[in-house]
Formats: C-alpha cells, structure tokens, sequence
C-alpha cells in the first residue's frame, strides 16, 4: 500500500519537521537569541520521534549556526553575528558643567507625548504591554471598597503599599523596612527630592555620561553642576575615573543607574557594584541609585542593586512602576534608613502626598503576586522588540553606526559617523511625524550629537520599520 507523501511517517520526515519547527520559531520571534530550546526528550515526546532523530535535527541546526551546545545544559539558539560593533567607553571631559537645556528638553518631551508621532524616541510602554484592564479593575474597586479613597494617604505612602514593595525590593537583593519607603510621585519626583535634600546651588554631582536627560533638567532647575563620568557602554560606569572625580571635586553626591542604564541598557556586574559600595562608603559620599528598570533582564535573572551590597548607610534608592504597570499612575519610591527624616521633610514641601487610588490598587496588584508572572511575559516581549529594532537599524541605517547591546529594558544607544547631527535628524524625522530622542539631550557638554537613543517598547510593525528605514534614509542625507 503506497503512503501519500502529506502523511509520510519516516524518520526522515520526522528529522525535517523538528527541524522546522526550531526554525520557525526563531525566525518568528517565539525562540530569541540566548534562548533555551526544548530538551531532547521534551521535543521527543512533543514531537512523537525518537531522542535520536531529535539529536540529529539539533546537530544539523548547530552546523547551521542557528543554535549551540553548551556542556551539561543543552542547546540554545545561537546569538546572531552582529553586523554593528557596540560603541566604545565615552569620554567627556572630567570637570563640573552647569546644566543649560531646559528648553530644548521641554520641546522634545512635547513632541514624545504626541499620540500621532511614531514613538521610537519616548520610553514610555505601550498600553498593550501592561495590565491595563486589570489595574482599571483595581481602581474601581478601590473606589468602591474605601470609605475615602479619594482623600489623603498617609505622607509616606500607604502602608500596604509600602509593605508590599520592601517584599519586592528582597529580588534586588535588599532588606527594607517599609518605614524607611517613602511613596513619590513616580521617579522623576523621588530623584528631585533626593537630590534637593542632598545639594544645592552651586554644588556638582557626579553622573554617568551619557546620562537619562531627566537627571539634568533637574540639576538646572535645582542650579547644581553635572560632572559627568566616562561610561562603559557594556558594564557602566568607569570607576577608575569616578575614584579620580571624587579625590579631585567636591562632589555632593552621585547619581548611577547599575541595572540596565539609561540611555546604553547596560548592566554593571555584581563585582563592580560591591566595588563602588566600597568606593562611596571610603569617601563617604552619598548615592543616588536610579533602579527603575532593574525588574526587567533578559537573562531571566533580577540583578541585585549596589544597595544590597555592605555600605555605610549613605546610599538612597529610587525606583518606580512607571516603566513597569502604569505611567499615568506616577507611582515611584525613595527607600533609605540614614536619610529618611530629611527626605521626608522635603516630600512634605514638595507635594506632601502622592495618589491615593493608584497606590491602594497597586498595593492589592501587588498582593495578588501577578507581578511577577506580568514582569516575566513582559520581559519576554521587550526581549523581542529589542532585537527586531536591532536588526531593522543593522539593516537601514549608515554603514559604520554602532549599536548598544543591552540586557534588559527597552533602550538601545546608536552611534551614527560623526558627520550626521542627530539634531537635525531629530527635526526631519519629526517633520514626517518620526519621534527619536538626540543624543545631546543626555549630557550637559557639547557631545553625542552624532547618537541617538531609541525605544523599543512598543509593538513591532511595518509602520515602525518604514519609519526605522526613513531614519536611515535621512541620516543619509
């Protein structure tokens, strides 16, 4: 009796269809680089074929290069060759700067809050990605169960919320107490109140260069000097120049964000995180740590912060659910035990109290322990959308760019030749209703006007890539 080749059953149909099906999913998306494939014996019994024909298709896929061995763990898909090299440490220069930039910064935040812009400059996530209905649900029960939700908080915040994040803060390796948080109005206020209570007119703080554009408005506003520290674009801030920065200028403070930087993505290894523990505690000299995107590696593994190291207490922390569950919602938080009191006092004077509604609904999200099952399929997602945007710059924009490698978040950092202004590719691309971030925004020196950074927190389609392709088209220009 003759077979149809539709239905054919032999183990040589068998062997292309595992291989197939790895194929597809890779080239969809489904398996991203680094990306554990099915073990042997799970795709032998999904499959229904023998471990053997399993191991053939794998090793044929790894002569391939589409995946790779490793002893004693398995196969992984193999990480793409990249077309772009990463960019290479910053240099500024290594002296205070005051900040003047406000204007320029406030016409591009105006331009990325536009609904009508294709939003590859503003990082702020797309609806789609965030549990939207479900906080809209929160929100109206918490209307509905409080006998006034819509009064005052207690200044330091709900207490269950605050409860509730000294949990969530044990995944970066912290022991808080929840009277030691102190609820803002997302990070942006929760850094304007940390460094408010720590300098003032006149003062310098150190930053990382480049740095998130947010830090430096609010160092003009405030009339303190930026001193900016070269930056690894792979693993952060280079200590060797902090440790000169802080033996020659007074500084007051400094502001670092170790897990997953904005604007590289970068992530700073345990091993230079307990090193500028140490560094900050010798000099006893207090640090900013800006961990608002810390919940979001691609690895799979939550990196621990610099707090969580030995210090002598002179460490703030800061971090928010704006990139993480809702934006709208403002809701940030300052964890410290030495400066407590003061930031307290100066929360009082500056909005006294934060969103009642929006913390009641976040400390019941909180509780139902979704958090954690969201933040791993959102992971997955700006894992995904990351790479697709890396591959659609590698294709359309000019040869020699260089390109940021990050390990979490939703940022990428590109290097375009120094001929291109990325100012007057800014008002182009805007101009065709194209909204980027210039990398000018992210220093208080004359630099980076050849980088721009992008976000990737929306949804891939066509109309971003014809707008990543249009970038690189006018770049061109």
């Amino acid at each position: 009796m003759e077979t149809h080749p539709s239905v054919q059953t032999d183990d040589g149909y068998k062997y292309e269809l595992v291989k197939r099906n790895i194929t597809s999913a890779i080239d969809n998306g489904v398996l991203l680089s680094g990306d554990r494939i099915p073990s042997l014996r799970a795709m032998s019994r999904k499959s229904q074929v023998s471990v053997s024909t399993v191991m053939k298709a794998y090793l044929d896929l790894e002569m391939e290069g589409r995946v790779e061995s490793r002893p004693q763990s398995g196969f992984y898909v193999r990480n793409k060759i990249r077309i772009f090299p990463a960019p290479q440490i910053s240099n500024p220069e290594l002296k205070p700067t005051p900040v003047d930039s406000f204007h320029f910064h406030f016409d591009i935040l105006n331009a990325m809050a536009e609904t009508n812009i294709v939003p590859l400059g503003a990082a702020t996530p797309s609806p789609e990605f965030l549990p939207v209905a479900e906080l809209t649900r929160l929100i109206r029960q918490a209307s509905l169960s409080h006998e006034n939700p819509y009064g005052y908080e207690e200044i330091p915040g709900n207490r269950k919320l605050r409860a509730q994040i000294a949990y969530h803060m044990l995944e970066a390796g912290v022991s808080a107490h929840l009277d030691d948080i102190i609820i803002t109005n997302g990070g942006s206020e929760a850094l304007y109140i940390a460094l408010s209570t720590l300098a003032g007119p006149g003062d310098t703080v150190a930053v990382e260069s480049p740095c998130y554009f947010g830090y430096l408005h609010i160092l003009e506003t405030l009339g303190i000097s930026a001193l900016e520290i070269p930056t690894d674009p792979n693993i952060g801030v280079d200590i060797g120049a902090l440790s000169k920065a802080l033996e020659t200028y007074k500084i007051k403070a400094c502001i670092l964000q170790p897990n997953f930087n904005n604007p590289f993505g970068c992530l700073t290894p345990d091993k230079k995180k307990q090193q500028l523990s140490e560094l900050f505690s010798s000099h006893n000299i207090p640090l900013i740590e800006d961990d608002i995107v810390g919940d979001l590696p691609f690895s799979g593994v939550r990196p621990h912060a610099i707090t969580s190291f030995p210090n002598n207490g002179n460490i703030i922390y800061i971090s928010s659910f704006s990139k993480m569950l809702a934006p709208g919602f403002r809701i940030g938080w300052i964890h410290s035990g030495y400066h407590r009191d003061a930031l307290l006092k100066s929360k009082m004077a500056v909005s006294l109290n934060s969103n009642r509604p929006a913390q009641l609904a976040l400390a019941n999200y909180l509780s139902t322990g979704r958090y954690s099952k969201h933040l791993k399929n959102y992971t997955v997602k700006c894992r995904k959308q990351v790479d697709l945007v890396s591959s659609a710059v590698e294709k359309f924009f000019p040869t020699n760019t260089r390109l940021t490698r990050p390990e979490g978040g939703f940022l990428l950092w590109a290097v375009m030749p120094k001929d291109i202004n990325t100012d007057i590719l800014y008002a182009k691309a805007l101009a065709e209703g194209i909204g980027i971030a210039p990398g000018s925004i992210f220093t208080s020196q004359n630099r980076y006007r050849n980088c721009i950074r992008l976000s990737c927190a929306h949804p891939y389609s066509d109309k971003i890539e014809f707008s990543l392709k249009r970038l690189g088209e006018l770049a061109e220009e």
